[in-house]
């Protein structure tokens, strides 16, 4: 049995998806133009709505499906998008904290998203080689992680996310055996209409500053959580 796991989050934890759907704004107004843009980021709410997570290869599909006409431009931006250079939006130290924390533990991402882009996008980010391969892709993650758990046993386990509600939904899942860390990047992190009443483990500024953190600071946590 692994004495840490470590379940990592990926979007405005260790990337910058923030800036990331800034450059797509910009990208796709140059390819499809106003109209057509505007519609892709519409198609992009309704999505999401419709299926709880960003799949850009359905906006696409719609958009193309939409415009016959415009075809040949609308392929475009999806090659655009297939080969979207994720690198250069990786927070500043973001590989070097997953090796330090492989030093410690093993590292996991576990990502919400769909399952074409958002695993195209960790590889292209050079996240997945990383993490040796680890990475599942989960629509509301926090529901799957007792499997998670199983998969990869542990004494205890540690969620790196930038959302308040699925680090408090996942420690009631998972109680004691779970360090919550809360990483304040991203719109989610610090916008009042996410907040929730829960204080996480651990807080911290960036996703690099978890390189100060050895295993026995992620263990104590447990062991301080045990004795209330």
């Amino acid at each position: 049995m692994r004495q840490l796991v470590f379940m990592i989050d990926v979007d405005n934890t260790i990337l910058d998806n923030d800036g990331v759907k800034a450059d797509l704004e910009r990208a796709m107004l140059g390819i499809l133009g106003p109209t057509l843009a505007a519609r892709f980021w519409e198609l992009y709410e309704i999505v999401r709505k419709e299926t709880d997570v960003v799949d850009f290869i359905e906006n696409m599909r719609r958009l193309r499906d939409e415009h016959p006409e415009a075809r040949d431009v609308v392929d475009r931006a999806t090659a655009a998008l297939m080969d979207w250079d994720f690198h250069p939006r990786l927070y500043p130290r973001a590989i070097d904290t997953i090796l330090h924390l492989k030093s410690i533990g093993l590292p996991v991402i576990v990502s919400d998203g769909d399952p074409i882009f958002q695993p195209g996008k960790i590889v292209r980010a050079g996240i997945t080689a990383a993490v040796d391969g680890r990475v599942l892709i989960f629509v509301h993650k926090e529901k799957h992680l007792p499997a998670v758990e199983t998969y990869f046993n542990a004494e205890h386990f540690v969620l790196i996310d930038d959302k308040p509600g699925i680090l408090m939904r996942s420690k009631a899942a998972l109680g004691d055996r779970l360090t919550t860390v809360h990483v304040l990047q991203g719109k989610y992190a610090l916008d009042p209409k996410y907040a929730v009443d829960y204080a996480p483990d651990i807080v911290v500024e960036h996703f690099s500053d978890l390189r100060g953190y050895d295993a026995d600071a992620f263990l104590l946590r447990k062991t301080a959580a045990a004795s209330r």
